[in-house]
């Protein structure tokens, strides 16, 4: 009897957590100025394919999320900068104190925690993706986007100094060189060139490091998928 309330009970745990995902996700999308697919073609979300014990974390930091997303989408133009300082200031944590003073407004960023989860990413590098939103939220980098892995490696290196507390912060640029980061299986099959510019860790009220902040350029962005298209019709008039 113990055993099938406990299971009667994470099953509807299970549920309020989905229930909460889609009805953050539709939310989310209708905050986006230039909206992308909820899900991608396939059946099911990707939310549904996370194991279980990371849904109900997902889902409390999407809502999270959607509900700061959508007090700053009031018609004023802020730049991405300008948007994660809100958002460090709304969940009370904070950068280094150099960091804000060493990129522009045209910087784009990712936020992750020390769980390796993503918290933050700006909304104009979903721009250039062609990822859904179900994908880009449920699914981890790593599976949606590939690079050389000794850069991969270097990212991970770097991370896990701010992390630990033996790196306070560091400038990138001429470090890890500018590259192409691919989608695994984005409908455009993506190739997005990358700068990566500088990484800081996150500190809460206490100092305690709880994340990273990784600060990018996209300096071009083209589509493997309409590369093939044009190449294969170029190769078709050829044959003619």
């Amino acid at each position: 009897m113990i055993d099938t309330a406990l299971i009667s009970e994470n099953h509807s745990e299970l549920n309020l957590a989905k229930e909460s995902y889609r009805h953050s996700l539709v939310q989310f999308h209708s905050l986006l100025t230039k909206p992308r697919a909820l899900k991608g073609d396939y059946p099911g979300l990707a939310f549904d394919r996370m194991p279980v014990q990371h849904q109900a974390p997902v889902a409390q930091a999407l809502a999270e999320w959607v509900d700061f997303f959508q007090m700053h989408s009031t018609g004023e133009v802020i730049s991405e900068k300008q948007f994660l300082w809100r958002f460090l200031k709304r969940f009370r944590l904070k950068a280094h104190p150099d960091f804000f003073s060493s990129v522009d407004d045209e910087t784009c960023f990712e936020v992750v925690n020390t769980e390796g989860r993503q918290t933050f990413r700006s909304i104009s590098v979903m721009d250039f993706c062609s990822y859904s939103l179900d994908e880009l939220v449920s699914t981890p980098w790593f599976e949606l986007f590939s690079r050389d892995q000794n850069i991969t490696d270097r990212y991970l290196e770097f991370q896990e100094h701010l992390t630990s507390g033996t790196l306070v912060h560091t400038n990138l640029e001429g470090i890890i060189p500018t590259h192409d980061v691919y989608e695994n299986f984005g409908f455009d099959k993506m190739v997005l060139t990358m700068k990566p510019l500088y990484l800081s860790p996150i500190y809460d009220m206490d100092d305690n490091v709880v994340g990273v902040i990784s600060a990018i350029k996209i300096l071009n962005c083209r589509s493997r998928r309409t590369e093939n298209k044009e190449r294969a019709m170029v190769e078709l008039a050829a044959v003619k």
